[in-house]
């Protein structure tokens, strides 16, 4: 996103909405925030963190043909990007986050490099405090939520991307 947008999107952004108010408005667009609750926890290929979110990058320096100076790039020579599913909760409830098409912006977390490459990678851990923009809510069934005592309703609210567009997961701080 460009100056412009990022400008327009501040100026013009969605007030918060508590997670408990978002129970029976299906469809609505919403902006959440609160913490990290895992589902699922996948380890991180570079530091093997438990997280629920990594993206990684390794590049090679490559020499220019016309090696005059030392010119050259850095390469990609590989990368990944894997988010499991995860509930985002505050002080008034908690929703389930699907991460299907979803944009993230996190703190670099490791970065390093060793002769001729270099390597960056980037979390989302359990706790961690986020915010989630242009989601839309809707009900489910949450019939596999381990936290949900036996006899309480199993309705949670599912936070996705909207139909042909993404949500944003914003890192805000540990």
């Amino acid at each position: 996103m460009g100056l412009l947008g990022s400008l327009y999107e501040w100026l013009f952004r969605k007030a918060v909405s508590p997670i408990a108010e978002l129970v029976g408005h299906p469809g609505a667009p919403v902006t959440a925030r609160g913490r990290v609750v895992p589902c699922d926890l996948i380890d991180s290929p570079l530091a093997g963190e438990r997280c629920v979110y990594y993206r990684y990058l390794v590049e090679e320096w490559r020499r220019a043909t016309m090696n005059v100076g030392g010119a050259g790039l850095w390469h990609c020579a590989e990368h990944d990007e894997a988010m499991a599913e995860f509930y985002i909760a505050d002080e008034t409830g908690r929703a389930l986050v699907e991460p299907g098409r979803a944009r993230v912006e996190a703190f670099l977390e490791h970065s390093g490099a060793a002769g001729e490459r270099r390597a960056r990678e980037w979390l989302i851990r359990d706790g961690d405090l986020i915010e989630i923009r242009g989601a839309v809510a809707d009900e489910i069934d949450d019939l596999l939520d381990l936290e949900r005592g036996f006899r309480d309703p199993s309705t949670r609210v599912v936070l996705h991307a909207p139909e042909g567009g993404f949500l944003t997961i914003r890192v805000l701080g540990r």
